[in-house]
């Protein structure tokens, strides 16, 4: 339709997008149509923005029909996002073509105001591969329903191992826990998670069922299978699918031309988050792939190696840093390499601490894509603010100092923090005040480094300042585990008793189960369909922890009602649980024959303001109604509750519900996962996992490297220093023994090495202006210039995996 170089005018001067400045994302995008590409993308280097423009200049440029061009994303959210621009951008560039009259030609004109950049195919690969054989699904067949991640535990729970109590199973208990390095396994729940965790394997790198059944020779394997079996068998008898069954049958309709109608027009498939891509999806995009190579296109992979965070689900990161090999041998075409290292979004200590934190164990270099750059500054001020460090005695103290510092720079107050001292490599000399000469105002935070103070001054933007901009990064937001309160518990209750209390958003802090209006929330739905606990208590097999949560709900519950909660009119809480209980209507002649429990959830949160003004709340309330609607297709009574004279089919169907939906959710087989947080919300400071941080940014990041460190002991290696090599061979390495994609190349502990420093690169580039880093005084005694740190290693403070202490330029303690 247009030149490129008329394309790219539009880009820099009416989208403010200067492509011109940057030889790699001009590149990337100015490539040929047949040009198929391998975009290795530092954080922070517009990836998002090299994607979308890339699809654009594809249509305005090459004349490529949108219904060709299919992009793939790692989250909705991301996909939502790519879509949002496109739309956003594409609607710009077509209006400038028009307005200033760049096309002379009367019908390619008439053609551009009928294009329709909504026929672009963008989404998960799950959506797609959902939406794809629903579209072109065989004729007079069902399309199978898609039933969420979160609660595939759950059906584990009922269909795999209260089956038969083979959770009580000795030999299928012992078997689990080898896996996870223990001599024993009795939590239900935690066996559910490992039994997905073997099941989404065995698809993931495309097992042969059959010889890997054959071949396993102990007991309780034999029975992990059998478990995985039913699971999968029931799923199926059902027409339905879990996302990797649902993945696993895409891949055969492909290969079966059974979606040859879509593949005969693709001409551009575009992949992002490539780094956490596994075998069976790999077969997806190359099988595509190649049908756009031979429609004139391209594959285009983009994904860093760095940020490769989810090898637990499955992901094999060799596909990755492999990526040029394997794809030239499948699809038999050349395939560019362009680094995208600007970083636009960190300031200048962030990207050099960044560089030397993924530079400073020469083992992981053998993990990362060959010769790959550094990631470079980029951003358009110059201003720079160092690194910092906060460390104190214990959790409580470290607690009520960073809440202190929140409070002020929330309250848009100039904050002056003295330097206690400067932490530096080995080899680095620290760098006196008096040569540090700092003062900037940036974006959202600024900081001063007085000359002759050695203080530190912060201060939030007084105008446009929030809790949101804010985040605590950890490991795992949990509040709370086996030995006690963790550090987020200690902020979030210190955030909360300011007089000014700032709220936390935390919805995995707590297990769902155990939460406060959750409890009430479930013990009320009880208390309606089981007056007394008449029929759970009937029900013998029912595991003691499920019983015994499932009493304290209901005592949560009355003591609930007993409150007289608001609304009193036109029928209180306590008026609505007698009506039920006695089976009395309510402004109806009869009671009716049948109940929807989901009819009823949504009637109860009437009385819970928690599940419906509360953010966190809403997510908590999200997660039972879909356990609620989808556990609901594996029931006889599809969570209704029944009503018959004799009561008979009624005991069945609340002995149904109890089993299918409240026992799950009471032994914590139903949790909040990524699926469930959308947006992260307005005006609240945001805890979280680095997991959930992947794609996010903020100007303020705190990342937790040693709260729970006070000693060098093995039971918290995993976390900061996976020294020990575990006992028995790791569940990856047991089932990739079976795969075409052979075993690993890098050892379980290095592979473990080969996480934490993913997941710490992650968490540190996700700052903006300020990055500190918390932890105990234990973390860091002896880290003094010229001395050699010996107290506990860790790999997030600068530790090579040869237990030697390198560190990173400087990080200032205050």
């Amino acid at each position: 339709m247009i030149t490129y170089s008329q394309f790219k005018n539009i880009v820099v001067e009416d989208l403010s997008r200067d492509i011109n400045s940057n030889i790699e994302q001009n590149k990337a995008i100015s490539s040929n149509l047949n040009d198929s590409l391998f975009l290795v993308a530092g954080p922070g280097s517009g990836k998002t923005t090299v994607i979308v423009l890339k699809i654009l200049k594809y249509i305005f440029v090459d004349d490529v029909k949108p219904e060709e061009i299919l992009a793939t994303t790692f989250t909705k959210k991301a996909a939502n996002e790519l879509s949002s621009r496109i739309l956003s951008w594409g609607q710009t560039i077509k209006d400038v073509i028009i307005n200033k009259m760049l096309i002379a030609d009367d019908d390619i004109l008439r053609k551009l105001v009928r294009l329709d950049l909504n026929q672009i195919l963008t989404g998960t690969l799950d959506s797609i591969a959902e939406e794809l054989m629903r579209i072109h699904r065989d004729p007079g067949t069902k399309q199978p329903v898609v039933i969420e991640d979160f609660i595939t535990r759950s059906v584990m729970l009922n269909v795999g191992l209260f089956k038969n109590e083979r959770y009580k199973n000795k030999d299928l208990q012992k078997y689990l826990a080898s896996l996870l390095g223990r001599d024993v396994l009795t939590n239900p729940s935690k066996m559910s998670e490992i039994l997905l965790s073997i099941k989404d394997r065995l698809y993931y790198d495309l097992i042969d069922w059959d010889k890997i059944q054959h071949d396993v020779n102990s007991e309780g394997s034999k029975v992990a299978l059998n478990c995985i079996r039913n699971y999968v068998n029931e799923l199926e008898n059902r027409n339905m699918l879990d996302f990797v069954m649902l993945e696993y049958r895409f891949l055969k309709r492909l290969k079966n031309n059974k979606l040859n109608i879509f593949l005969n027009n693709v001409k551009i498939l575009l992949v992002d988050e490539y780094q956490d891509t596994n075998l069976l999806q790999e077969k997806i995009y190359f099988k595509i792939g190649n049908h756009a190579i031979k429609n004139n296109g391209n594959i285009t992979v983009v994904g860093d190696d760095d940020q490769s965070l989810y090898r637990f689900r499955g992901a094999t990161v060799d596909l990755f840093t492999d990526y040029k090999k394997r794809a030239a041998k499948s699809l038999n075409t050349e395939i560019i390499e362009i680094n995208l290292k600007n970083n636009y979004r960190s300031s200048k200590d962030i990207v050099n601490l960044c560089n030397d934190f993924v530079e400073l164990d020469s083992h992981y270099q053998e993990a990362r894509v060959k010769e790959k750059p550094q990631i470079k500054f980029a951003r358009e001020d110059m201003k720079n603010i160092p690194v910092l460090g906060m460390f104190r005695n214990n959790g409580e103290q470290l607690a009520a100092d960073l809440s202190k510092l929140i409070k002020n720079l929330v309250e848009g107050k100039e904050v002056e923090l003295p330097v206690k001292r400067v932490l530096t490599s080995k080899n680095s000399e620290r760098i006196s005040s008096d040569d540090a000469d700092i003062a900037l105002n940036s974006r959202k935070l600024s900081m001063d480094l007085a000359k002759d103070k050695e203080s530190i001054k912060l201060q939030l933007d007084p105008k446009n300042g929030s809790p949101s901009d804010i985040a605590l990064l950890t490991y795992s937001p949990k509040e709370k585990n086996s030995n006690g309160y963790l550090f987020p518990y200690y902020l979030k209750k210190r955030l909360e008793k300011l007089k000014n209390p700032i709220e936390v958003y935390n919805p995995r802090g707590q297990d769902l189960q155990g939460i406060p209006c959750v409890k009430i929330f479930c013990g009320l739905m009880l208390e309606c369909i089981d007056p007394a606990g008449k029929v759970q208590k009937s029900i013998h097999k029912i595991p003691t922890i499920a019983n015994h949560n499932m009493r304290q709900w209901r005592k949560a519950a009355l003591e609930y009602v007993d409150q007289s909660p608001e609304p009193n009119k036109p029928i209180s809480l306590n008026d609505f649980l007698t009506h039920w209980q006695a089976r009395i209507p309510f402004k109806l002649d009869n009671w009716p024959d049948r109940a929807s429990l989901i009819d009823l959830a949504y009637k109860l949160i009437t009385w819970v303001p928690d599940l419906q003004d509360d953010v966190e709340g809403l997510v908590y309330l999200e997660a039972i109604t879909k356990t609620i609607t989808q556990t609901g297709f594996f029931n006889e009574y599809n969570a209704h509750i029944i009503f018959d004279a004799k009561g008979e089919i009624e005991s069945k169907s609340i002995n149904e519900a109890i089993w299918n939906i409240f026992i799950p959710i009471s032994m914590g087989g139903v949790s909040i996962d990524e699926s469930l947080l959308y947006t992260l919300p307005e005006n609240r400071l945001n805890i979280m996992s680095i997991h959930q941080s992947k794609g996010l940014e903020f100007p303020l990041v705190i990342v937790d490297v040693g709260s729970r460190f006070n000693k060098n002991q093995a039971s918290t290696s995993q976390f900061r220093f996976p020294k020990k090599q575990p006992k028995n061979e790791s569940l990856e390495d047991k089932i990739r023994s079976f795969s075409t994609i052979g075993e690993s190349k890098r050892n379980v502990v290095d592979r473990n090495f080969d996480d934490l420093t993913r997941l710490y690169f992650v968490a540190f580039s996700r700052a903006e202006d300020v990055l500190i880093l918390i932890g105990l005084y234990p973390n860091i005694d002896g880290y003094m210039t010229k001395s050699t740190h010996k107290t506990i290693p860790n790999v997030a403070l600068g530790w090579s995996r040869d237990e030697e202490y390198i560190g990173f330029n400087e990080i200032y303690l205050i």
